[in-house]
């Protein structure tokens, strides 16, 4: 062992030609990244937002400068299904707020999770009627999503594909209130935020029914771009240190009063 260690230590015994292995070079941490991501408040704002660009994207910012990453953080508003193209093509290189799916994996990277589960809500047009307490009562009605969105498998089972498609949460939440659906269920946070902004608060009645999905959120790096293995590693190592001294609970709290 030790007469192998000296050999490979002596350059005088390397052959001619031979030079002496290199470390690998960890990827630079800086650069522009894209980040893609659809307005979904109060965790995505509409861009030029008075009250911030939303709680996702200032915890990933603050991850990524925590984490060591340096350079220009481009924020790109565009529909979900659009978000989830450019991932795949490697025209953005992450996004957040994201649950895992299988699908997904194909193209995309996870970081750890910064948040745990979601409790959903569910509105329904006042005067409709209806009053929902369990997930069985949600049969025979019609259900508003969000286009490329992922819903509740307990949930999406009840209406059996009595879906109405809109292309995101205030368009579905609209469903309802012209009768072109049911029901509309939205995360407790988001939901909230909507209705208030849309001013549907006398319009709509929140059902005793709720869900928790256990289902932890991600940020989401695209496979197809070269600057993901840095700044995903930047990532985690930015959402450890929020997570540990609870910069995450005081991000939202100043979105959320």
């Amino acid at each position: 062992m030790h007469t192998r260690r000296r050999f490979l230590a002596s350059s005088t015994l390397l052959l001619p030609g031979w030079a002496p292995a290199q470390a690998a070079t960890p990827p630079a941490a800086s650069g522009r990244l894209v980040l893609a991501n659809t307005v979904y408040p109060p965790l995505v704002n509409p861009a030029g937002h008075a009250g911030g660009e939303g709680i996702d994207v200032d915890i990933a910012r603050e991850a990524l400068r925590r984490g060591g990453w340096q350079g220009e953080i481009e924020v790109q508003w565009v529909p979900w299904k659009r978000v989830l193209f450019m991932l795949e093509r490697g025209l953005a290189d992450l996004t957040t707020t994201v649950n895992h799916s299988a699908e997904r994996d194909r193209f995309l990277r996870w970081s750890s999770s910064y948040r745990a589960g979601k409790l959903y809500h569910f509105y329904t047009r006042r005067g409709a009627g209806l009053k929902l307490e369990k997930l069985q009562d949600l049969r025979g009605l019609r259900l508003a999503v969000g286009s490329g969105y992922i819903y509740p498998q307990p949930v999406l089972a009840q209406v059996e594909g009595r879906l109405e498609h809109a292309r995101d949460v205030a368009a579905a939440v609209q469903l309802v209130e012209h009768q072109r659906a049911d029901v509309v269920t939205v995360t407790a946070l988001v939901g909230l935020w909507e209705i208030r902004h849309l001013d549907l608060a006398d319009r709509l009645d929140r059902q005793p029914l709720e869900f928790f999905n256990p289902e932890p959120t991600y940020m989401a790096f695209s496979k197809a771009s070269p600057r993901t293995p840095a700044a995903l590693a930047a990532m985690d190592a930015g959402l450890a240190a929020m997570l540990r001294d609870g910069s995450i609970g005081r991000i939202e709290k100043r979105y959320v009063r």
